[in-house]
């Protein structure tokens, strides 16, 4: 076992499993897990100038620029690198250039590709439910509630988001294909990508990605 913590970046398509195996294994590794999402939409919800600026492209279905995205990131980056030492992180880098940014913060020692079919995205997404009134998502396929569509912690009708519609689902593969699989390529080239097969159930490929890091966990 080594003490030095790993810094991790996941990356896979939407709908591959990499946010509960991000805190599955940030709970392992005990580092902060960053989920680029939702620290944006945890900025949107302050009501900041800055957050008004995110919500009005990204409601609007657009892209947030890799120099808007990278400004926001390598703060919180920089944040949690400099209390903890490491961290796993989620959706972000998306493209190369956002990559340039992450590593001119630090030097990602893993890259985990949790790897899963355009249709399989597709399937699994549309299946995805949120429940309003405290956030918790669920899966109709992967990780249903225990009564049908309602929330387990406080009843509450579940709802569909916008941008898990099928359409909505393909517009953001696309993005996925053409900004972020560049970096399959250039994380091999380094020798940190780990590829794990998503196909499987989350027991299965948690332990596939905890066999990675078997000398950072007791």
């Amino acid at each position: 076992m080594t003490d030095k913590k790993p810094i991790v970046i996941i990356i896979g398509p939407q709908g591959s499993g990499k946010g509960t195996q991000g805190k599955r294994l940030a709970e392992k590794l005990s580092v902060s897990y960053l989920e680029t999402g939702q620290l944006l939409r945890d900025e949107i919800a302050s009501g900041s100038e800055r957050g008004v600026f995110f919500g009005s492209i990204m409601d609007s279905g657009g892209h947030l620029a890799d120099s808007d995205v990278g400004s926001f990131m390598r703060e919180k980056m920089q944040a949690v690198y400099r209390s903890e030492g490491g961290f796993i992180i989620d959706g972000f880098p998306r493209s190369i250039g956002q990559a340039e940014v992450l590593e001119s913060v630090v030097v990602p020692t893993h890259v985990l590709l949790i790897d899963i079919s355009d249709s399989e995205s597709i399937r699994r997404l549309s299946a995805r439910r949120r429940c309003p009134k405290d956030g918790t998502i669920y899966n109709l396929i992967t990780a249903p509630p225990q009564e049908d569509e309602l929330c387990d912690k406080c009843k509450t009708k579940l709802e569909q988001r916008v941008d898990d519609a099928p359409q909505a689902i393909q517009k953001r593969l696309d993005w996925y294909h053409t900004d972020t699989e560049p970096l399959i390529a250039r994380y091999e080239k380094k020798g940190i990508l780990h590829r794990v097969d998503g196909m499987p159930s989350i027991d299965d490929v948690e332990k596939d990605v905890a066999s990675i890091f078997k000398e950072y966990i007791l």
